[in-house]
């Protein structure tokens, strides 16, 4: 019911309510739908660990609050209540344990947070990120008091509004059935995205809202009306390759609204979500090559002449000179030359190996600035040295990769991919990847992380990290913020992208704790109500959202069971994979006619177009497979062979096996490893270096605030509003004197006016401290204290706050409708 039907249908006179209602029915009817909408009653909270006082809003805990009472008092164990409506009714009394207590949004709340749980690996530096369990709209409220101006990135994942049952809207779903969900869902998210626009920072801040097509144009026409100064985008994401059908065309997208603000840019990505990649694409820059041999022939007595001293610089990590090959009866004098000043090829077992290159081509090379010094490996007591291979100096060659420098002191290149293939790229307006695949990456990624689970549509976590990734990747220290958190896919995103740059991004995610529907009928049948905590066991948060999060972070699970998946980083990392080896042995080569041969080249998929008759091998530019017909050509195959570095299958022709393993042995030593480019990933078993805190929004009494009996409660909001640096503090009043300056965090409480003095000195002998929370209810006082403080520490800034007043004047104020 809208608040005018509401308010005629309190009208007594009939004749007058009937004419009214009319005129209402007439005008609504002809109205334009879209940014006129019906505000509708102010939404309701339960608040289910409240007890019932003289004054509350009331309602019973089954079903929803269709029924609201107003409580008039309060004995043993039952309520007096009247309807809410009008006041005028019968009282009625009712069961204490029946009722929940009702906040109506708009009116003074003073909330708080309660720790329910906390995981963390890392130290106590951080990142420490925060879920909280709590209907999103009060702790907007809060995490406006907290935070406003301070968040970069807001995403969130509203419920869609398909009709099915999917989101409440005071405590009742709101389905296809109901003519008024359209308006409703307008009036439930203007008042959340009021709230954030308060939020985000007003500079570079940037809103993300997913969304499809049930609501994307009356989302779009708020938006515009919220964020009048804003530039508003919207980007067309694939998230369903196969579509699901819908009775007309089947429906693969989704659409995601980015909101900037004035000063917001995105800087140019490595990849724009649409265009064919490249291998190379989302590289940060050209591999360079370990000049020590892998893999098979890797060994000193392989190649003797490529066991030679490279004598290197170590202050500086620059390459001297390149020595000449130790004769194969001679060892090395380590002793000979002082510690750490030349690089021999020493294996991982510390046995004698090789290098790949003789010492006239790496001298050849060190010339042109293409080898250059690793980090000192102690295990081994020799340098690592890298170089650029054939296959890189070629790319340079072709305008591929480019040389912008070379190092001042060690005269190794610089170079980069070209600018077109590198990571300069602006993201476009439409997304085609396959790893936004919301089946694959949401729901068989949270299965795998928390086993079979009821939870429906979850984000891709890969469609979410570019999302943001987009916003804050040149942002490591980055607030993110989601307050339809859902499953936690932000929260793990966010994880993800700090694993993968090494940044300190904080994340805040906001979740409640419903139960679907169809568990809340079984709940109900089995007697029991919301509050319980079999029917709490089972809701969103604590059974979806904190689970996925802690296990994601510790990289295992309750049981002690590691996470058995992979991340994919977004990034690519090149190994060496060795060639295969085929024998053709039932004929010699010289015998086998041209068709034969074509034939054993389309057996390998190459091109028999590039076949000659009388070729002694055959090596086709774009085909992974060479065949070599002639074993006296060996030579000259091997050159072709260096140049093309995809060749990964290799055919022998030759007449017996003996044969077929020299020619083998003599490729495997001279050609270096064949590397491969693919995506770099990451163990889930890792976890991610970061704490998490987990809080359930609660409500305090203004009095007990005012007569400053809640530090407790209210020291996980200063830690909050400080930055969350460092692990959450814990306080015991009993013991705790005049000031509170808790080691580790970056602020300090004055409980007592008379230990001024006492938090100078600790304010000018820890420099980490830059808030200062002081306990006054004399405004004088406090501007007294706070400028002295600034005087006797001037040279660092510190912000000074005053509490509790700070706190209770915030929350005193009547929010009104959109905070």
């Amino acid at each position: 019911m809208s608040a005018v039907r509401d308010l005629i249908g309190q009208i007594e006179d009939f004749r007058l309510r009937e004419r009214l209602e009319a005129e209402w029915v007439a005008t609504t009817r002809d109205r334009k739908f879209g940014l006129v909408f019906e505000q509708h009653l102010p939404e309701l909270l339960p608040v289910l660990d409240a007890k019932p006082a003289p004054g509350d809003l009331v309602a019973r805990k089954e079903g929803g609050l269709t029924q609201i009472w107003r409580v008039r008092g309060v004995l043993d164990g039952y309520a007096t209540c009247v309807a809410a409506e009008n006041g005028i009714a019968e009282p009625t009394r009712l069961p204490i344990d029946q009722l929940v207590v009702l906040k109506q949004f708009g009116e003074p709340i003073f909330p708080s947070l309660q720790p329910l749980d906390r995981v963390q690996n890392c130290d106590a530096r951080g990142p420490w990120h925060t879920v909280i369990e709590a209907d999103n709209y009060h702790a907007l409220q809060l995490l406006e008091y907290l935070h406003a101006g301070a968040v970069d990135c807001i995403y969130i994942d509203p419920p869609y509004n398909t009709g099915a049952r999917d989101w409440k809207y005071n405590n009742n779903y709101v389905d296809s059935s109901d003519a008024w969900r359209h308006s409703k869902w307008l009036a439930f998210m203007e008042r959340r995205l009021k709230i954030s626009r308060k939020l985000l920072n007003p500079s570079h801040g940037v809103l993300i809202v997913t969304i499809d097509e049930h609501e994307v144009h009356h989302l779009g026409m708020l938006l515009r009306q919220i964020f009048p100064e804003c530039t508003i985008q919207m980007a067309t994401a694939v998230i369903n390759q196969q579509g699901v059908a819908q009775g007309g065309l089947a429906r693969t997208e989704e659409y995601i609204f980015f909101v900037f603000m004035p000063d917001a840019t995105l800087r140019p990505a490595q990849d724009d979500l649409l265009s064919p990649q490249k291998a190379h694409d989302v590289a940060v820059e050209p591999r360079w090559e370990r000049l020590l041999r892998g893999g098979t022939g890797a060994r000193r007595a392989d190649r003797p002449t490529l066991f030679y001293p490279i004598f290197v610089e170590p202050e500086t990590g620059a390459i001297i000179s390149i020595g000449d090959p130790l004769p194969p009866e001679e060892i090395p004098d380590f002793g000979a030359e002082p510690e750490r000043t030349v690089a021999w090829p020493i294996r991982k077992d510390g046995s004698f190996g090789r290098w790949q290159l003789s010492p006239a081509s790496l001298r050849q090379l060190m010339n042109d600035g293409m080898v250059k010094l690793g980090g000192y490996d102690r295990k081994r007591r020799t340098w690592t040295v890298h170089y650029l291979n054939r296959g890189t100096r070629a790319r340079i060659q072709r305008g591929e990769i480019i040389v912008t420098g070379r190092d001042p002191i060690t005269g190794a290149a610089q170079v980069k991919f070209a600018e077109q293939q590198s990571g300069h790229k602006t993201i476009k307006t439409v997304w085609h990847r396959g790893l936004h695949d919301a089946g694959v990456y949401g729901s068989s990624l949270l299965r795998t992380i928390l086993g079979p689970n009821k939870f429906s549509f979850p984000k891709s976590i890969y469609a979410t990290r570019d999302a943001i990734g987009a916003v804050v990747r040149d942002r490591p220290d980055a607030l993110v913020m989601d307050f339809f958190a859902g499953s936690g896919t932000t929260l793990n995103a966010v994880n993800l992208l700090n694993a993968v740059d090494g940044g300190t991004r904080r994340c805040i995610i906001v979740t409640n704790n419903e139960v679907s529907s169809e568990e809340a009928e079984q709940l109900t049948a089995r007697g029991y109500k919301p509050g319980d905590d079999e029917w709490e066991a089972l809701g969103i948060c604590r059974a979806v959202t904190w689970p996925r999060t802690k296990f994601t972070l510790l990289g295992r699970r309750d049981d002690d069971t590691p996470l058995s998946g992979e991340y994919l980083t977004g990034r690519t990392a090149e190994r060496e994979r060795p060639r295969k080896f085929h024998h053709v042995g039932f004929v010699a080569g010289d015998a086998l006619t041209g068709q034969a041969k074509k034939q054993l080249a389309a057996l390998l998929d190459i091109p028999q177009s590039a076949l000659e008759a009388g070729d002694p091998f055959v090596i086709a530019p774009g085909a992974n497979a060479s065949i070599l017909f002639d074993e006296g050509a060996v030579d000259a195959w091997m050159v072709g062979l260096e140049e093309l570095d995809s060749i990964e299958t290799l055919a022998i022709v030759a007449a017996d096996k003996r044969k077929f393993e020299q020619i083998k042995k003599l490729v495997d030593e001279t050609l270096p490893p064949r590397t491969i480019v693919e995506d770099e990933k990451r163990p889930m078993s890792d976890g991610f270096q970061a704490g998490v805190e987990y809080f359930k929004l609660q409500f305090l009494d203004s009095d007990s605030i005012a007569l400053k009996k809640r530090f407790s409660e209210l020291l996980p909001l200063l830690w909050m509003k400080t930055g969350a640096k460092g692990a959450r503090p814990e306080v015991d009043l009993a013991t705790v004197g005049g000031v509170f300056a808790p080691e580790g965090s970056n602020f300090a409480v004055l409980l007592n006016e008379s230990a001024f003095g006492e938090s100078v000195e600790i304010f000018t002998s820890r420099e980490d401290l830059e808030h200062a929370f002081i306990v006054t209810d004399d405004d004088e006082a406090f501007q007294e204290m706070a400028q002295e403080l600034a005087e006797l520490i001037s040279g660092r800034a510190v912000q000074s706050t005053q509490l509790y007043r700070d706190y209770l004047s915030n929350f005193m104020i009547n929010r009104g409708v959109g905070g």
